[in-house]
C-alpha cells in the first residue's frame, strides 16, 4: 500500500461519515464501506426502500395477500376465472411484482 493510499481517509460522501487513514474505497475490501451504505440514512437507497415498501403496501391492499404462496395460488385462480383480460393482466401484473419484491 503506497503512502497515499494509507493516509487516506474514506469518507461517505452522503452523511461524511469518516473510516480510518488506509480504510480500502475500491476492490474486494471494501466492506466497511459496503456495510455502511446499507444503514447510512442519507444515501438515495434509503429514499428508494421507502418508495418500494409503500409501493408494496398499496399493492397488497389491492391483491389481498402478500405471501408467496397465497400470491401464487391468486395468479392461478386469476388465470381461470372469467374476468375481462386487461383486469387479468393488471391483477397478474400486481401479484408478480409483489413476489419479485418479497
Amino acid at each position: 500500500m503506497d503512502t497515499e493510499t494509507r493516509d487516506r481517509i474514506l469518507t461517505c460522501v452522503y452523511c461524511g461519515q469518516e473510516y480510518p487513514a488506509g480504510t480500502p474505497a475500491s476492490g474486494s475490501d471494501v466492506q466497511v464501506l459496503t456495510e455502511h451504505i446499507k444503514i447510512c440514512e442519507k444515501h438515495p437507497m434509503r429514499l428508494s426502500e421507502i418508495k418500494v415498501e409503500k409501493l408494496r403496501a398499496a399493492l397488497i391492499g389491492l391483491v389481498g395477500a402478500s405471501e408467496k404462496g397465497e400470491l401464487e395460488q391468486m395468479e392461478a385462480m386469476i388465470r381461470v376465472a372469467p374476468i375481462p383480460d386487461q383486469d387479468k393482466v393488471g391483477m397478474l401484473n400486481a401479484i408478480h411484482l409483489l413476489i419479485a419484491t418479497a
